[in-house]
């Protein structure tokens, strides 16, 4: 009873099959029918419009237009049917090209109700399989035999009416039965080792391998739908059987051969889709693997690495790959569907390779493994043009799987003179992370070095040389700088930057060419950086800095060899990082104890640093090279001015590193700067620069600044500090007369500067310090060296007036004899001041013979400036033309 419940089940299977056959039969003949139809009414319109044309004016017999009319009517085998003379000039003209219009009656019913029918049998006979599992209808080994019928009926109906309706047309009915039947049978054989237990996992895997490479195989002549659900079925099976030990061999070759098939797929078909999707289960099984499972042993995830990006790149298109027509990544819009396979599976090998070297503590074989990855990269990338950028990938992976390396050292930031970070050592991995990280260097700079010499371009070469030879040494010494000494490790940034100096002497003729040159700068730059660490081992201190602006110095020399712009850039970088640490490397070192000069050690630590680069924009003094020039100038006068700045310092304060700043030692610094703004502005009149200009105007601005905080923050009389220095000569005359005339200078240097407006201001300024300097010193006779607001003495008082008035006259007359109206509105402007005092604070505040003292002298004083300015300014006779400045 039960074997006539499965022959019944069968046909009823089978029925479908033979309905959608005789459908498909009748929608071809009725197909064919159509089609004659509409040739026979083309041609018979055709030939009546030939015979009631009119005949030509000279008759001739012509055969070739008729055959051309009657072949672009109909197909070749009927053209005989029927001939026309037909004139060519009054053949009508082709009609242009018009899309078809979307059938959606032929797509609704020729392929997604063909699909949809497919997916309905393949559901049909799961069910089926789960129906009999869950009502005992028949034994599980005969189920399991039903299923295998049913999905080999199915594939071999497809075949055979693919086969009926031809190659060339395009039927989806074919593709909808057999990939029914593969999912039957999928669906089947994994019953049988899930529900049935009739299949162990070591036959159940190899039999879904089996059906999924044979849906492969039958997707060459059935479509990208079977090559698909054969793809989809081969990633799934390893997720639905699984078995307490996997083997790693014999997984990895399932997807090796998998994805091996689908490459090879790619040969014949153009289904890039399947070789990115083949690729993508592989590196995403490889990864799973190798996160949530044992990696040992990992020779096989290793090959298999090295095998899906060797099988990407030769196995679709073999040696073709290679042609300039598949493109380059310089133009990645142009990359042909092979070569961007090849770049895929090239990307997922090296991921699987970095991770199985990472995951295994970086063991020597998945490191060799690693290792032949790059290497195999950086020949791609040598003998394909267009892909110089493989190796510099190369070289990053490496570097980055390198310095992923664990236990190697712990690290604590901390920026001194011992480094950038103190260092807890690992116990026996440092060795061997940094023997690695030479080799790779030296590996890496080898083959870039050897593309400089021998390639047309050379640039992505010096990239690869320069990079390489700094960041692995650097990287090297930034984990393990404890595995050697500073000796070694001096010498092998010296090694490598005679390698790259090497280099550069071998390009030099070459380097007016375009590529020639940006490879110089490269390497040079290299060069620097590795300068800078050697000088960093080697030296400490204010020494290590007069190293290195020693170093930039030599760098600017060698654009007089190689006269290339960019390189004086690299050497104005060095000399920005010696100043740099000149200016903010106190914070760090404290003040230096043992050197020569003591304190004074600024005299050559920031003087031989400012004429180092005074002399290097001399070198760079030409065409080209002026913004380096300015940069070296600006770092020297920066230099120089701190020069200045810090010996005042040492001298007045007694320390560089002192918190406190006094009135004497601000006046100082106010005077210094004033006195180079100055200087900067005589240049500026006679050299224009950019230096000149701003340093100028930065160095008067701060002057002025600090002027300001001595008649403010810093003024004696607010803070209550004791003047320093005797009763005549004292730190008032730094602080507010020192800078009278140095403002006055200036003043008359601001056309230069471009703040010709500010002149006013200027002696304005000038004015109230001469005024200040004036009024202490006179409170410095009667007070002390403790000044206070206000008047002790009605002598003090009449002193201060007389003090004003005489200083007032005296720049009255100075204007008279300058033939300056600014200065003798100055006078006047003290004189009123004077007189405001006068009758506002001493004719109430003094007594006795200093009230009638004060009141005389000034009127006389009054009297003698009006007589001095009718003899002298008012008077036509003896007026002379004057500056109004």
């Amino acid at each position: 009873m039960e074997a006539l419940f499965a022959i019944a089940i069968l046909l009823f299977l089978i029925a479908p099959i033979l309905a959608i056959v005789a459908l498909v039969k009748i929608s071809t003949l009725e197909t064919k029918l159509r089609q004659l139809k509409t040739q026979l009414e083309n041609l018979t319109s055709a030939a009546m419009a030939a015979t009631e044309a009119p005949a030509p004016a000279k008759s001739y017999v012509q055969a070739e237009p008729v055959t051309a009319v009657v072949k672009s009517i109909v197909p070749e085998p009927e053209a005989s049917v029927l001939a026309v003379d037909v004139d060519p000039s009054e053949a009508a003209p082709e009609p242009a090209f018009m899309p078809p219009p979307r059938n959606v009656e032929q797509a609704l019913a020729s392929r997604w109700l063909v699909w949809l029918g497919g997916a309905a049998i393949a559901i049909g006979g799961l069910l089926f399989v789960k129906y009999a599992h869950d009502n005992g209808l028949i034994p599980p080994i005969v189920r399991v035999l039903i299923g295998w019928l049913a999905a080999a009926v199915l594939v071999v109906a497809a075949e055979w009416l693919r086969r009926r309706r031809g190659e060339d047309v395009k039927d989806y009915v074919p593709a909808a039965l057999s990939a029914a039947g593969l999912v039957i049978a999928f669906g089947v054989s994994y019953a049988a080792y899930a529900l049935y237990d009739i299949f162990a996992p070591a036959v159940c895997f190899p039999v879904l391998a089996g059906i999924s490479l044979g849906a492969l195989w039958l997707a060459t002549r059935q479509g990208p739908l079977i090559a698909a659900l054969g793809l989809v079925g081969a990633t799934v099976t390893p997720a639905l059987v699984s078995t307490n030990n996997p083997s790693v061999s014999g997984f990895f070759a399932y997807l090796l051969v998998i994805v091996v098939a689908s490459l090879w797929l790619l040969r014949r078909l153009e289904w890039w889709w399947l070789g990115y999707a083949a690729l993508g289960a592989g590196l995403g099984w490889s990864l799973i693997w190798v996160q949530g499972f044992s990696i040992t042993p990992s020779l096989p995830i290793g090959i298999f690495g090295l095998a899906i990006a060797a099988a990407a790149v030769w196995v679709p298109r073999g040696r073709a790959i290679l042609d300039d027509n598949m493109g380059n990544l310089s133009e990645p819009n142009r990359i042909a569907p092979p070569m961007g396979v090849a770049i895929m599976g090239c990307a997922s090998g090296a991921i699987i390779l970095s991770a199985l070297a990472v995951r295994s503590g970086h063991a020597i074989l998945p490191l060799i493994m690693f290792a032949i990855g790059m290497a195999a990269v950086v020949g791609f990338g040598w003998l394909r043009r267009g892909f110089v950028v493989a190796p510099l990938l190369a070289a990053a992976a490496t570097l980055l799987v390198l310095m992923a390396w664990h236990d190697v050292g712990f690290h604590t930031w901390a920026f001194d003179e011992q480094g950038f970070w103190t260092t807890v050592p690992g116990l026996f991995e440092p060795p061997r992370f940094r023997n690695a990280m030479f080799i790779a260097s030296a590996a890496f700079t080898a083959v870039g070095l050897f593309g400089v010499l021998s390639k047309t371009d050379p640039r992505p070469w010096a990239a690869l040389a320069s990079g390489s030879a700094f960041l692995f040494l650097f990287g090297a010494w930034g984990r393990a700088d404890f595995t050697l000494s500073w000796q070694t490790w001096t010498v092998l940034a010296v090694l490598l930057m005679a390698a790259l100096c090497f280099t550069v002497w071998r390009k030099l003729p070459s380097q007016t060419e375009p590529h020639a040159a940006r490879s110089i700068e490269l390497l040079i730059g290299s060069i620097a950086l590795l300068g800078c660490f050697a000088l960093d081992r080697a030296f400490d201190g204010v020494w290590q800095t007069l190293a290195i602006a020693a170093f930039a110095t030599v760098l600017a020399f060698v654009t007089r060899i190689a006269a290339l712009p960019n390189v004086a850039g690299i050497a104005s970088a060095v000399a920005s990082f010696a100043a740099l640490r000149l200016f903010v490397g106190r914070e760090f070192w404290g003040e230096p104890r043992d050197l020569p000069l003591g304190g004074y050690w600024v005299i050559y630590g920031y003087g031989i640093p400012a004429a180092l680069f005074w002399q290097a924009s001399k070198w760079l003094h030409r065409e080209g090279f002026l913004r380096w020039r300015v940069a070296f100038e600006g770092i020297s006068l920066g230099l120089a001015v701190a020069l200045v700045s810090l010996v005042l310092r040492v001298w007045i304060g007694g320390g560089i590193v002192r918190e406190e700043l006094g009135l004497l030692e601000l006046a100082a610094h106010g005077v210094a700067w004033a006195g180079a703004a100055y200087g900067l502005a005589y240049r500026q009149q006679l050299y224009s620069t950019f230096v000149s200009m701003w340093g100028a105007r930065i160095l008067l601005a701060a002057s002025c600044f600090a002027f300001v905080c001595t008649l403010t923050i810093r003024n004696p009389v607010f803070t209550g500090q004791a003047v320093a220095g005797g009763q005549v000569f004292n730190a008032l005359w730094l602080a507010y007369l020192a800078p009278v005339p140095l403002l006055a200078l200036i003043a008359r240097k601001l056309d230069a500067l471009g703040w010709a407006q500010l002149r006013s201001a200027i002696g304005a300024f000038a004015l109230v310090l001469l005024m200040t300097f004036v009024t202490f010193q006179v409170k410095r006779q009667f007070q002390g060296v403790i000044l206070e607001l206000g008047f002790e003495t009605q002598a003090e008082s009449y002193a201060v007036s007389l003090a004003w008035l005489v200083t007032g006259i005296g720049i009255f007359i100075a204007g008279i004899r300058l033939e300056r109206q600014t200065i003798r509105y100055g006078g006047l402007a003290v004189i009123v001041l004077t007189v405001l005092k006068v009758f506002g604070f001493d004719l109430f505040s003094l007594g006795g013979l200093w009230r009638i003292a004060s009141i005389i002298g000034l009127g006389l004083c009054l009297v003698g400036v009006g007589w001095l300015y009718t003899r002298y300014i008012g008077n036509p006779a003896t007026k002379k033309p004057e500056s109004a400045v």
